[in-house]
């Protein structure tokens, strides 16, 4: 649930961008508002959505996420289910993970704003590692993992990998990223190829006070395969500002009809790795 806590914060951004200048209609003309949803759809995880309407250029109060909206989830041209509300977001049952090569699609319906249906966005297929090795740094105490996996079609930004790190089977560090500056996969032929630095010992801390330092004799990695529709819309919001939904700015990416938002997929793979 990390990553959608990210995508929250980032949510939370976008409806409460503070706006200085005086009202002028021209600039922002008055619309209508309609709903937004940002929703995932992952192999290993429920699926989940947020959802909240847009709001006018000049409102600065916070996200004001929708509780009583339906959010049907289609699989494959049939309907799967109705998601529910839990918090702040609309979930599926536990059990209703997503299923690589199936194609899904989100319709939402509210009695105050009009329908919002998603496009198709197909899963795609986990990567499959071919290989790895590991080589020990005893200058830097450091782990260096040299990943080969099966390329899924996607460019080489659209893979996230990391590691979490254990020690004596107790889980000591998560979502460990690679130590090389601006490091990515490296994509030759079908093969995507990358390598992982991970540390190996982890101090422990209690009141910001080091208490012990474990060795390292275990990782899980995890190779995260985003779908294009998330990186079409992170491409879209402008380098130099906070963007958001917010009428007229329409040149956002969104592949919902009806209002704005975004759909997207993500398969994860997992590699154990002894030290």
């Amino acid at each position: 649930m990390k990553f959608n806590k990210m995508l929250l914060a980032l949510l939370l951004m976008l409806t409460a961008c503070e706006l200085t200048r005086s009202y002028d209609e021209d600039i922002f003309p008055a619309a209508p508002p309609v709903l937004v949803c940002f929703a995932s759809i992952e192999n290993d995880q429920p699926v989940s959505a947020y959802l909240f309407p847009t709001v006018h250029a000049l409102d600065t109060s916070a996200a004001n996420f929708i509780a009583d909206a339906v959010v049907e989830l289609y699989k494959d041209g049939g309907f799967l289910e109705e998601l529910q509300f839990e918090e702040d977001q609309y979930v599926s049952a536990p059990a209703t993970l997503g299923i690589p090569g199936s194609q899904y699609q989100l319709k939402v319906r509210h009695n105050d704003y009009p329908d919002l249906v998603s496009e198709t966005v197909l899963l795609p297929p986990p990567a499959k590692v071919f290989d790895y090795t590991v080589n020990y740094n005893e200058s830097a105490s450091q782990y260096r993992i040299a990943l080969s996996f099966s390329h899924t079609g996607q460019d080489a930004g659209s893979y996230g990998i990391f590691a979490d790190l254990y020690a004596d089977g107790q889980l000591v560090r998560d979502r460990v990223r690679s130590a090389i500056s601006g490091a990515e996969p490296f994509i030759e032929n079908d093969t995507v190829r990358f390598d992982l630095i991970v540390p190996a010992r982890v101090t422990r801390f209690e009141d910001f006070v080091p208490v012990d330092t474990l060795s390292i004799d275990s990782a899980a990695v995890f190779i995260r395969t985003i779908s294009d529709e998330y990186n079409a819309y992170r491409a879209s919001v402008p380098d130099d500002e906070i963007g958001g939904f917010f009428p007229p700015q329409d040149d956002l990416f969104t592949n919902f009809e009806g209002g704005y938002g975004v759909l997207f997929t993500v398969s994860s793979a997992t590699v154990g790795i002894r030290f």
